[in-house]
């Protein structure tokens, strides 16, 4: 028994990976699934939907195969292999892909390409850790977790929203939802914390390896153990003369004017034509 088709696929991929047979699905549809092997063998396997309920059942089968192993399995899909190598990724998400098409090799004895093996570890990554998509329309949720358990930080989100939204009647099919641009975050331990260092900043960005891109704007401490102390970061869309400056009036915002007055900034050439003597 099994509780839908999918199940009973998933069982049959399984097994033929681990047998190495090049099994695959002759009937599928909506009421039955027939498995059988490749031509000249007798093997196969029937399920079908239950009536009046929403699970299948196997009901005639043939556990003998006249043909030999194959080191190509149709039917092994990225999906059921990033379930395979899901503990794998997650405990090293930089593995290699030649690392994944050895192990499937001396696993299964089965060849996987290059782009198969790229496939299966962006979607065990996905699953692991969400796609980007789902995490960016999280991003309220995420200051919030901020706030509740950082008291006395500060978290702003800057979004962009698209022309159509300030229309009465926006026409039909077009997407009015607001678009992330910026968030700047300054957690409150890190800002108390360089209020009793020495008044030295300094500012850097770097970009953002995703598919969504970006840059992650910082503003660093000196700390009295001559260590690296963030104070606050930002992710923006692009390193340009309005991020940098919307970023320092939060950053001013947060450490007061009187103690920007007396930081010393230090940053690269880019960022030292900016005037950092916003309030005045």
């Amino acid at each position: 028994m099994y509780v839908d088709r999918n199940a009973f696929k998933e069982c049959v991929t399984s097994y033929a990976v681990h047998s190495g047979r090049g099994i695959w699905f002759s009937k599928c549809d909506s009421h039955r699934c027939k498995a059988v092997c490749k031509e000249g063998c007798k093997w196969f396997a029937y399920c079908h939907k239950m009536k009046r309920e929403d699970s299948w059942q196997l009901t005639s089968c043939y556990k003998k195969h006249t043909c030999s192993m194959a080191t190509k399995i149709g039917i092994m899909s990225s999906q059921w292999l990033s379930k395979a190598f899901m503990k794998k990724i997650c405990e090293n998400p930089k593995i290699k892909l030649r690392s994944l098409i050895k192990k499937a090799h001396s696993k299964w004895n089965v060849d996987l390409t290059m782009t198969k093996a790229a496939r299966v570890k962006q979607q065990a990554l996905d699953e692991i850790n969400g796609t980007y998509g789902e995490q960016y329309r999280r991003i309220h949720d995420y200051a919030a977790e901020l706030l509740r358990s950082n008291p006395g930080s500060t978290v702003q989100i800057q979004v962009e929203r698209p022309t159509e939204f300030e229309l009465e009647t926006p026409p039909p099919g077009t997407d009015i939802r607001p678009r992330f641009q910026r968030i700047y975050i300054c957690l409150d331990a890190c800002k108390r914390s360089f209020m009793v260092c020495r008044p030295m900043i300094g500012l850097d960005g770097c970009f953002i390896k995703t598919p969504y891109g970006g840059q992650l704007l910082t503003a660093i401490g000196w700390d009295p153990n001559d260590q690296i102390l963030p104070i606050a970061y930002a992710v923006v869309e692009a390193e340009t003369k309005d991020s940098w400056i919307w970023f320092l009036l939060n950053l001013c915002d947060d450490l007061g004017v009187d103690k920007i007055r007396w930081c010393t900034f230090m940053s690269d050439q880019q960022k030292v034509t900016l005037n950092l003597n916003l309030y005045n």
